[in-house]
């Protein structure tokens, strides 16, 4: 049975960025789960925007600039959007970070995620051959 997580969005922080919770499932069992960092909401506009709430195929992909991660496929009107490691929302232009809990790593008084390489390390070694995401808005 191949995984599937679901992504709830769980709130917009300063106008910047949208905080979620990912939780992996086998069948009813609850298997992983992680804190998420997002873009807001503008529309699903290119590298400033988070993707729109949907079902998507995530599949496993390495790249010279973020190692091994997941690229999120089919998502309309856009290409390249990826999970990967990052702590803050000026890491991301357009996709997912995930990390192990919400932190300030700076000092400007927004939330970041934290522990993002091995949070993102954990998921690749527990889902090589990718998993289905449902992204579910909570925040309005």
């Amino acid at each position: 049975m191949q995984p599937r997580a679901v992504l709830t969005r769980l709130m917009d922080g300063e106008d910047k960025e949208t905080l979620g919770e990912l939780i992996f499932w086998n069948g009813l069992e609850r298997i992983f789960e992680c804190k998420t960092l997002e873009l807001e909401d503008k529309g699903n506009a290119n590298r400033i925007s988070r993707i729109p709430q949907g079902s998507y195929w995530c599949a496993p992909r390495y790249s010279e600039r973020h190692s091994f991660h997941f690229h999120v496929l089919d998502v309309e009107g856009r290409t390249l959007i990826l999970i990967h490691a990052g702590n803050r929302y000026t890491n991301t232009e357009g996709c997912i970070l995930v990390g192990e809990y919400f932190s300030h790593v700076d000092d400007d008084g927004i939330l970041d995620v934290g522990n993002s390489r091995n949070t993102l390390a954990r998921m690749t070694q527990l889902f090589p051959e990718g998993f289905r995401i449902y992204i579910v808005d909570m925040d309005k």
